[in-house]
């Protein structure tokens, strides 16, 4: 007569117990959920930024090599240079400057994008795809279209205000109406048509975001933000490469030389 299979179990050797329980905890293990999963910062993290800062110590110096990029004299108040250009990561700013009020330009708008940054968490709560960086499948579509919006854009409505410019636009449009210069009031040439252009091409976007994908409020989210880094960079190329003497546009081949 057999014995009872507890009884078994019982007798089996302390090693086939302690396997079993290995592959136990070998199975826990791999069910884990992977986003729960932890690295050490030695050496998973610290070894390659050790690499990255190497590689971009490299790039800089040949940079240095290749570029000549000589100090200028001291600085004399009696010789203003033409064009006198803010740093590189102010010249969005710059940009900015020659199209509508200065106020409007140096302070509310930038104000405006850093609350409008610091808001999207608030904006968007949903913890789905956290970390992800493009976590919704209309993400890449949306992106390009945004640059391409954006891009072609800014660069008609640079091209108006160079060679047409609202202001004169706003003169002749007072003129045809016999009005008492209502249109080129500084409240309403250099306040209200930039943030009415600048208002309706941002919810003309967010409306195409909807029409064309059905997109939800993180979709709408990465397209603005996608927005804000290429109107940042488009306007810092522009006055880094296209603004020469009285910041008007110029090819950087046909720059005229400087004066001062």
């Amino acid at each position: 007569m057999a014995e009872p299979t507890t009884t078994t179990e019982a007798q089996q050797p302390d090693e086939q117990r302690r396997r079993v329980a290995a592959v136990a905890r070998r199975t826990r293990t791999a069910t884990v959920d992977p986003a729960n999963e932890t690295v050490f910062t030695w050496p998973n993290l610290l070894v390659i930024e050790f690499i990255a800062a190497l590689l971009m110590l490299l790039a800089l110096m040949l940079v240095s090599w290749l570029v000549n990029a000589p100090l200028e004299a001291h600085s004399n108040p009696d010789r203003t240079p033409n064009p006198s250009k803010a740093p590189w990561y102010f010249l969005n700013l710059q940009e900015l400057l020659l199209h509508m009020n200065p106020a409007l330009a140096g302070v509310i708008i930038p104000l405006g994008a850093l609350a409008a940054l610091a808001a999207i968490p608030y904006v968007d709560r949903d913890t789905s795809d956290t970390g992800k960086w493009i976590a919704r499948p209309h993400a890449v579509p949306i992106m390009w279209f945004t640059i391409g919006y954006c891009s072609v854009l800014l660069t008609l409505l640079i091209l108006f205000d160079e060679f047409i410019g609202l202001k004169p636009t706003l003169a002749r449009l007072d003129h045809l109406l016999g009005g008492p210069g209502i249109f080129t009031n500084e409240i309403i040439a250099g306040w209200v048509f930039p943030l009415l252009i600048m208002g309706s091409l941002s919810v003309l976007l967010v409306w195409l975001y909807k029409r064309i994908w059905n997109a939800d409020t993180r979709e709408i989210l990465i397209g603005l933000f996608t927005a804000f880094v290429v109107v940042y960079i488009h306007l810092t190329f522009v006055g880094t490469v296209f603004r020469g003497p009285g910041m008007h546009l110029y090819w950087p081949w046909q720059m005229p030389p400087r004066t001062d």
